[in-house]
């Protein structure tokens, strides 16, 4: 299952070449962009394969501690179980179709290689909001697919439109990951407990604390209509 790190690794390293060389030739853009989809989703499916031969229960992969003080730990870890496993499979499926379709329609344009890198960016960083643990990981990754769709709005920022619309949708991400914040602050200060995995284990973390369910819920809430109503934005 270490290979789990590996299907954030590969969009990421494509971003990072692409950004450094953003007027390389169509083939050489095009060919980066889908190896590092292509292969960040082979390797999400050989997950897939290892992980129902493994029973399909939920697995933690722990890459480093992030903060260490006291009792109070936040380790940066990966959480994968059969929803999350769902989602990035989608995630990487999609986002392939995604960079085949671009390397078509983005053809002879001269930017084509920064389009490429801003569009594995944000693939990167929805793989890493699907299979986060913590919740400092949850969030980090949430501001992420937030810079990173800021940039592909305003891709051609050479119109008003699109920096207009670009900017928008980062305020509005914005104040979404504000509420994802208090929602995720408001489960600490009830459960104590840092990650996914620990507050699925303690069902009845939250059952013990009623009265902060509806402040949770409705931060939550408020996240979720965020990223529906950046559709109206764009």
């Amino acid at each position: 299952m270490s290979l789990l790190v590996f299907t954030l690794i590969f969009p990421l390293l494509g971003a990072i070449t692409l950004s450094l060389f953003p007027r390389m030739s169509y083939g050489a853009a095009r060919t980066i962009g889908t190896a590092s989809v292509g292969l960040s989703a082979a390797t999400f499916a050989l997950v897939a394969v290892f992980w129902s031969w493994s029973g399909g229960f939920p697995f933690i992969q722990t890459l480093w501690k992030w903060i260490d003080a006291g009792d109070f730990q936040v380790n940066f870890s990966l959480y994968l179980d059969g929803l999350s496993l769902t989602f990035a499979l989608l995630v990487t499926g999609i986002g392939a179709l995604i960079v085949l379709y671009a390397g078509g329609y983005l053809k002879g344009h001269e930017d084509q290689g920064r389009f490429f890198s801003f569009i594995l960016m944000f693939m990167g960083s929805m793989l890493g909001l699907v299979v986060a643990d913590s919740f400092l990981t949850l969030f980090v990754f949430w501001e992420l697919t937030s810079i990173t769709s800021f940039l592909l709005i305003g891709f051609d920022h050479s119109r008003e439109a699109s920096r207009r619309a670009a900017l928008q949708a980062l305020v509005v991400t914005g104040l979404g990951g504000l509420s994802l914040l208090a929602g995720l602050l408001v489960i600490w200060s009830a459960t104590g407990v840092t990650s996914m995995s620990a507050l699925l284990a303690s069902e009845s973390a939250l059952r013990d604390a009623p009265l902060l369910r509806p402040p949770a819920n409705g931060f939550f809430s408020q996240n979720h209509f965020v990223k529906v109503a950046i559709l109206f934005v764009c």
